[in-house]
């Protein structure tokens, strides 16, 4: 089941492969962080989308019981979380100040707080444990919706 519910969610994980690259060359490049930086490559705002979507689509598409489609929001949210995680050590571990992995507003701190590699990657562990049973509620949204979601064609002779 779960190399099944893993080879179904192929498309939401490059995607938040390239948003999470986007999101640190974006820190790299010294687009500023807020109004506007820090909304064009969201990995959180991506992964409830791909929950929601791929929830949906669990049913019709993936042939995924309710069980299948928690595991698909469960492992979207644990890819993403991942890639936070990896990204802010990454960020401390390289010195790249301007990343917005350790910016004190995504590290959720008061503003111009400078957080220690320490405390922000245990900030980020939470995210681990929580982040994968947030993104299973959009997955069984989505699924409780799938009335709504396209049914596959039949392939044509």
């Amino acid at each position: 089941m779960i190399a099944r519910v893993l080879r179904f969610i192929r498309l939401p994980l490059l995607l938040l492969v390239i948003f999470a690259v986007a999101r640190f060359s974006l820190g790299l490049a010294g687009v500023p962080y807020a109004p506007r930086g820090n909304a064009m490559f969201s990995i959180v705002g991506l992964t409830f989308i791909s929950s929601f979507y791929f929830g949906a689509l669990s049913r019709r598409v993936g042939g995924l019981g309710w069980g299948g489609t928690l595991l698909v929001g469960y492992f979207i949210g644990l890819f993403g979380q991942i890639l936070i995680f990896t990204a802010t050590w990454l960020s401390y571990a390289l010195g790249i100040e301007a990343s917005y992995f350790r910016h004190w507003d995504a590290l959720n701190v008061p503003a111009g707080t400078v957080v220690p590699m320490g405390r922000a990657l245990a900030a980020r562990a939470g995210g681990l444990v929580v982040g994968p049973i947030v993104a299973m509620v959009p997955a069984v949204i989505g699924r409780a919706l799938s009335a709504l979601a396209p049914a596959p064609e039949s392939p044509v002779p």
